[in-house]
């Protein structure tokens, strides 16, 4: 299972804590960073983000935030939200195996039953996202900024994970 949480904070080691994420299997959704500002003048920084991690790393993470000065909340998510997540975890660790383009094709062979999130066991209905909103994932992934796509030479959709500059 996946612990889900909201952090806060300046961006002193915010480089430290998405490396220690991403080494431990977890993911980052979305980063909003916001400037502070009184008037004329800049203040600070403020990054937040959506944070997934591995249950027995829930402990380590939130750990790691309160040495960085920042602050965690826990999020309640609903299970279609679940769902939807924990087929954004498979295919990101799918993608995350290669440095090229993947076609989505490729993507859906390469995410077998029981994937990496282990999808079905943890979802009431047990109906795998993977297999019938792929698609629609694919493009929310690449909306939310975490995949990026390309049309190849033969007119295919093309992902991989977001280059970070």
């Amino acid at each position: 299972m996946y612990g889900i949480f909201y952090f806060r904070g300046g961006v002193y080691k915010f480089d430290e804590l998405v490396e220690y994420i991403e080494d431990v299997g977890g993911m980052i959704l979305r980063k909003d960073c916001f400037e502070l500002i009184r008037g004329d003048y800049y203040l600070s920084t403020e990054v937040h983000v959506l944070i997934v991690v591995p249950e027995e790393e829930i402990e380590n993470t939130k750990s790691l935030i309160d040495e960085i000065k920042g602050v965690s909340d826990d999020v309640e998510i609903t299970e279609e939200q679940k769902k939807t997540l924990l087929a954004y975890l498979s295919i990101y660790d799918s993608l995350n195996k290669t440095d090229t383009w993947t076609k989505e094709e490729h993507i859906k062979d390469t995410i077998t039953c029981p994937c990496y999130a282990l999808l079905c066991n943890q979802l009431e209905d047990e109906e795998c996202q993977l297999d019938s909103k792929l698609e629609q994932i694919l493009k929310e992934m690449c909306a939310n900024g975490v995949i990026e796509y390309n049309i190849s030479a033969d007119g295919k959709s093309e992902y991989r994970l977001k280059k970070i500059d």
